[in-house]
């Protein structure tokens, strides 16, 4: 703003000293100046350079100098001369740079100025006006008529051209405006890739190491039960610890699956080998880590693909972590896998630590059923709970014949 307004001021200054030395070079009278009152002069040239001084940074105060300077070497009785150059440049500047309400009043100070001008320089008998002068092959009127035309087009000329560049400059602008919201939108979806990314990660490591955990507390509690001494008690125990093993190496290798399917901008890749014979795999595990563990299977079940098998997947193995955490490990673990014609669903039943006969324990969604939940609506299906007397059911449900990519 200090470079705009010192460059202005510097142009204004130029306008005043030479409209200043043409006026003493002229003696204050004669052509292109008419008697007048020195005083007058300078204090017009002085508003009309404060005009060109603020043109750009205040349109508005700059139209409204300019007729200050008019209106005060009209009153002088001044004639036309460099001054009046510095109304063209702040009519060039107002349409460019105003508001829509100076727009507005610049256009109507093109049309007014026209005409008072015309009317001033007649009534002072103006230079321009005689060097426009009749002669006796042209009729008295077509001097003035020529007149009037001259000075409309002086006046609308620089004003046109102004408003040409307004338009520019809002087309540019608009331009400008649309490739940064379009740089924003795309940067908002980076971010919000990552974010699902981030999330779905969250959801893999917690289901893996967080299962795997569960089984690993479940073998290794049934070993303290053990009696080493007895030869088939020492293959039971070697048996768990080999169990043991087995799940934290699977476990460290579905992380490290996960953890290499991570990039910055694609989001998580979940495993491809969780189908529904790793679903197999799963129930079995467990039923190894958990005594008294009931699974029934109907015949027929159908095969998953894509991310309908994951989600599945993945919402058994939150489920089935949950009831070796939290449920009673003296009463039963039910699961069940059935199908329909339309669903394939899984359904895990255990007894509630520390709910009484009366009570009705209540599901409590904690990060993993939520993403458990959240997973299965994402691919049409969905995750009830049922709370009665002792009783926790999880229903994780999912459609069959859809194919992901």
């Amino acid at each position: 703003r200090t470079g705009v307004l010192v460059a202005d001021w510097l142009g204004a200054l130029v306008l005043f000293i030479a409209s200043g030395g043409l006026r003493i070079v002229l003696g204050g009278d004669g052509t292109g100046f008419g008697a007048g009152s020195h005083l007058l002069f300078a204090l017009s040239a002085a508003v009309m350079a404060a005009a060109l001084t603020v043109r750009r940074l205040h349109p508005g105060w700059a139209l409204a100098f300019a007729w200050v300077s008019t209106l005060v070497h009209m009153f002088g009785g001044l004639d036309a001369g460099l001054t009046q150059l510095g109304v063209l440049i702040v009519l060039a500047t107002a349409a460019h740079y105003g508001s829509a309400l100076v727009l507005r009043l610049s256009r109507a100070s093109v049309a007014a100025g026209a005409v008072i001008a015309v009317i001033y320089l007649v009534a002072i008998d103006s230079w321009i006006v005689r060097v426009f002068g009749g002669t006796e092959f042209v009729p008295a009127w077509v001097p003035y008529a020529v007149l009037v035309v001259l000075i409309g087009m002086v006046l609308a000329g620089p004003w046109l051209v102004g408003l040409l560049a307004r338009y520019l400059r809002l087309s540019r602008e608009g331009r400008e405006r649309a490739l940064r919201a379009q740089q924003e939108a795309h940067r908002a979806r980076e971010i919000a890739d990552l974010q699902a990314s981030r999330t779905l990660l969250a959801r893999d490591v917690h289901d893996i190491v967080g299962h795997s955990l569960a089984v690993i507390i479940a073998q290794a509690e049934s070993v303290r039960f053990r009696d080493v001494a007895e030869p088939d008690d020492l293959e039971a125990v070697r048996a768990t610890v080999a169990t043991i093993a087995d799940t934290a190496r699977r476990s460290l290798g579905e992380v490290r699956q996960v953890l290499e399917s991570t990039s910055s901008t694609t989001p998580v890749a979940a495993p491809e080998s969780a189908s529904r014979l790793d679903l197999d795999a799963l129930v079995n595990d467990v039923a190894q880590s958990r005594p008294g563990m009931v699974v029934r299977r109907a015949d027929g079940l159908p095969e998953l693909t894509g991310e309908t098998s994951v989600a599945l997947y993945r919402a058994v193995q939150e489920l089935l972590t949950n009831a070796l955490r939290h449920g009673a490990a003296a009463e039963p673990l039910i699961v069940e896998l059935d199908s329909t014609a339309e669903h394939l669903e899984v359904v895990i039943v255990n007894s509630v630590v520390g709910a009484t006969d009366g009570g009705h324990p209540s599901p409590r969604l904690g990060t993993g059923l939520d993403g458990a939940r959240s997973r299965l609506e994402a691919v049409g299906g969905s995750l009830r709970f049922d709370a009665a007397q002792r009783t926790f059911r999880a229903t994780a449900r999912v459609p069959v014949g859809r194919e992901d990519s």
